[in-house]
């Protein structure tokens, strides 16, 4: 009986669900292009007469796809269950009604769950759809972008499907079913209620998650100053979802209090200030389920941003003190600059090879050195074990160690671990062995660049109707961390960008739910003595203000990130840089702030006002 009583609400009573619906549809869809593009690369990595380059770029890719869908499918738990809740919650007067006609709390609970069903139902299939016509655009984007050379061999839609679709109904029926429980609560005597004050205190499953996610962060940032640079990068992609969870949790608290204090400065010039204030501190869920997709979105991407950024200068700075020679040559693929070097008094070839690498014989980038130049040139220092072994063995970076669990003495590619030394990426891989460790055919791979001293010999001379490009120590530098830095950018394309479209589509989204649950209140007002142009502007400073609120709160996530990566690297590396990204981050505020103001100016049109 409550599930026809179910269906025939969501048939005459849709409006209050499309929202919730199109969250939903946009999340299953952003969990099936993640899908189906795994899918792609791995259906891919099984195609005969793949080289070795193209494999190594699809195990790269693989990782990247790996963290992608980690970013989307947070996102999607996140903003989809946060909407539910919030819709479920605004219907108070509706089933005070129906618990005052006799329907028991079980009734209305499993009402609910079944309404919540319906709209999973209908999202699942649409959002299926989108994701199965987005994946293919989302992969031409991406050769585009020059990030994918390989063709892609498409698994059957049916992955996605089986995948995305539970787990968005899942998710539907999750942020629900609390909201449910909550709503089995109501009394008849709501139906009477034209306004009413909402408990800001979180329940006790709320404040327990909350407390034990913002603990669990502070304990990661804490121990993440002993911990190696590489960890502390991981760490500021996973910290910040589990304190965004956490502030969600606590966001009654938060919000609310600190929306009204943004307010402050402005309710004594603007009465629709001081309305929206007033409002804003007196609700919750309205505020709450508007912060949630510009808290998430701000924090996660603010922090990889930040991270990523301190991360580039912590690499420089190792290079810069690591590298000892004064001039880099680069090839170009000119096989004769190394003759032309030959008798210069310290000429070091870097030559990269792709080999695979490990128990599970990944495949990855493999440095293979002269043992008698490397160490001088690139000034490899040693954390554990002894240089001079490396004519015979194998040397590995002191992260790629503790992330692989690989240590000194244990077997690579066939010989011995012999040391490990200090990482510096854009001078040697993770990975660093002689010549005679390699095939045979590799041997003779044209080194990419030359790390040079050339005493008092005229370099430019010696390399004249060559190829080579001749730069000092300074500008090779420089050149490599804009190339790291535009790589980073391409990288945080992959990952944000989707999650970063549907948030927008999230904010865009809250607003418009929130505004169409306030009519009455609106016409309240309205007679009150509020003209059309307040109420507008009442709308306009509520969404602002909590908006503010939520981009405060991320950028305190994104501050103490940084801060932490920067604290966990200062410390392996004198001279360290600083480079600020001021451009994506105010890039993200004001994407942020433009759409909440905008969907609060068409609600606020839509409901009258």
């Amino acid at each position: 009986m409550m599930l026809k009583l179910s269906r025939q609400t969501v048939r005459h009573s849709w409006q209050p669900y499309v929202g919730a619906l199109v969250a939903l549809v946009f999340g299953i869809a952003l969990l099936s292009v993640a899908v189906t593009v795994g899918g792609a690369v791995d259906t891919t990595g099984h195609r005969a007469g793949l080289s070795v380059e193209e494999r190594a770029q699809l195990s790269d890719l693989a990782s990247l796809f790996g963290l992608m869908s980690g970013v989307a499918l947070f996102m999607a738990i996140f903003v989809v269950g946060s909407t539910f809740g919030f819709v479920v919650a605004t219907r108070r007067r509706q089933l005070g009604l129906l618990r005052l006609v006799g329907a028991t709390p079980r009734q209305v609970r499993r009402m609910v769950l079944g309404e919540s069903a319906v709209v999973a139902v209908v999202a699942a299939v649409v959002g299926s759809l989108v994701g199965m016509l987005a994946a293919p655009a989302f992969l031409e984007v991406m050769r585009w972008k020059g990030l994918l050379t390989v063709d892609l061999d498409l698994p059957a839609p049916w992955l996605a499907w089986t995948i995305a679709a539970p787990i968005g109904i899942a998710v539907a029926l999750l942020g629900a079913w609390r909201s449910s429980k909550r709503a089995s609560r109501v009394s008849p005597v709501a139906v009477f209620q034209e306004a009413g004050l909402e408990r800001r205190r979180p329940g006790l499953w709320q404040l327990v998650i909350g407390v034990l996610c913002l603990g669990g962060t502070v304990a990661a940032l804490v121990l993440a100053h002993a911990l190696d640079p590489v960890f502390a990068l991981v760490m500021s992609i996973l910290v910040p979802e589990v304190a965004v969870i956490g502030l969600y949790c606590l966001g009654g608290w938060i919000f609310p209090g600190l929306a009204g204090l943004v307010a402050r400065p402005f309710v004594r010039r603007d009465v629709s200030a001081r309305l929206a204030r007033d409002h804003v501190r007196t609700a919750v869920r309205t505020p709450v389920a508007l912060a949630a997709p510009i808290l998430a979105i701000s924090a996660v991407a603010g922090s990889m941003i930040l991270a990523l950024s301190f991360t580039a200068d912590w690499v420089t700075a190792l290079d810069r003190e690591q590298l000892a020679t004064p001039y880099v040559v680069e090839t170009n693929g000119d096989a004769s600059v190394g003759d032309r070097l030959a008798d210069v008094p310290l000429a070091d070839p870097r030559v990269s090879v792709v080999l695979p690498v490990g128990a599970e014989h990944d495949l990855q980038d493999v440095d293979v050195v002269d043992p008698a130049t490397a160490p001088e040139a690139r000034t490899m220092k040693v954390v554990k074990g002894d240089l001079s072994e490396l004519d015979h063995g194998v040397v590995i970076t002191r992260g790629w160690s503790s992330d692989s669990g690989v240590h000194l003495g244990d077997k690579l590619l066939g010989a011995r671990v012999v040391a490990v030394v200090q990482d510096a990426p854009d001078l040697y891989s993770d990975v660093i062995v002689p010549p005679s460790l390699v095939p045979q055919k590799l041997r003779d791979t044209t080194p990419q660049e030359w790390f040079v001293d050339p005493g008092s010999d005229d370099l430019a001379g010696l390399l004249e109707g060559t190829d080579a490009d001749v730069l000092t120590k300074d500008a090779w530098l420089d050149q490599v961390d804009q190339q790291t830095r535009e790589n980073n950018n391409l990288g945080l394309w992959i990952l944000l960008g989707p999650a970063g479209l549907y948030a927008a589509i999230a904010i865009v989204n809250s607003v418009l739910v929130g505004a169409s649950q306030r009519r009455a209140q609106l016409r309240t007002i309205a007679l009150l003595g509020a003209t059309r142009d307040q109420l507008r502007r009442m709308a306009l400073w509520e969404a602002g203000l909590v908006g503010a609120a939520a981009l405060l709160v991320g950028g305190v996530v994104t501050a103490v990130v940084g801060w932490t990566v920067r604290s966990a690297t200062a410390g392996d590396v004198a001279n360290q840089p600083l480079t600020f990204p001021w451009l994506p981050l105010s890039a993200i505020v004001a994407t942020c702030v433009g759409l909440t103001l905008v969907a609060a100016y068409v609600g606020s049109r839509r409901s009258g006002g």
